[in-house]
């Protein structure tokens, strides 16, 4: 259980970047993946500051909607146990059904459901060798009950689900834990990009959602818990 290390998407801002300083604080190396190099270097730094060492993290900027970048980032990886993979890269979409485009839909399935899908398989190798495995799902309450206005994004957090327990079937025979939290609006970038008048009452901290998923990669072997729903009390929707 020493030295673990832990690959997390979206890990330059929001909910990415709260697992990743969790991680950190437990001494797990978190493996920084997103899009915009500049943000992971400066959560690298924060780490850095936080742990006293400037080696707890690695920083991989990568397009995940892009396959050979993907290809990439299994490389640089390759001869790692992974112990830890945490699909927190996302993008949402507000669209009524007939606003929405095929390329909106192809982007929204490519970054919410596809990269998880594929950095599943891509890493699996790095996975088995670890004695506790976990991947972990940011999914959204979307995935559980119904919005309208958000047709893409639901299709692609219900994928996510459906993967997530498949996956779970599949893998439970290597001991490796495949678990979906899905929180309600979180208070993160994307949250206040998309809806910047909602209540900030009703929205989940992203701490919080750190602290649960550290509750579920510290379970013992063999142990894992199914999909966790995750929302404020104050939650009013419709």
């Amino acid at each position: 259980m020493q030295n673990r290390k832990a690959v997390i998407t979206g890990a330059g801002q929001g909910m990415g970047k709260a697992i990743a300083l969790n991680f950190a604080q437990q001494g797990i190396h978190p493996v920084l993946v997103g899009r915009t190099r500049s943000k992971l270097d400066t959560v690298a730094e924060e780490i850095a500051s936080l742990t006293g060492n400037q080696n707890t993290s690695i920083v991989i900027a990568v397009d995940l909607t892009d396959s050979t970048s993907m290809d990439e980032l299994a490389s640089v990886l390759a001869e790692d146990t992974i112990d830890i993979l945490v699909n927190c890269a996302g993008d949402w979409l507000i669209k009524p059904l007939q606003e929405t485009t095929d390329a909106d839909f192809d982007h929204i399935l490519g970054i919410n459901l596809r990269a998880p899908y594929q950095l599943a398989r891509l890493l699996l190798p790095n996975l088995k060798k670890s004695d506790n495995g976990s991947i972990i799902n940011i999914g959204s309450l979307a995935a559980v009950e119904s919005f309208g206005g958000i047709s893409a994004y639901t299709a692609a957090k219900t994928g996510l689900r459906g993967l997530t327990g498949s996956l779970a079937d599949e893998l439970r025979p290597e001991n490796i834990r495949v678990v979906m939290l899905s929180p309600s609006p979180a208070d993160t970038p994307m949250r206040w990009a998309a809806t910047p008048d909602m209540d900030a009452n009703m929205l989940v901290q992203a701490d919080t959602i750190a602290d649960v998923v550290s509750m579920i990669i510290n379970l013992p072997p063999s142990i894992t818990v199914r999909h966790i729903t995750l929302e404020s009390m104050r939650l009013s929707i419709g």
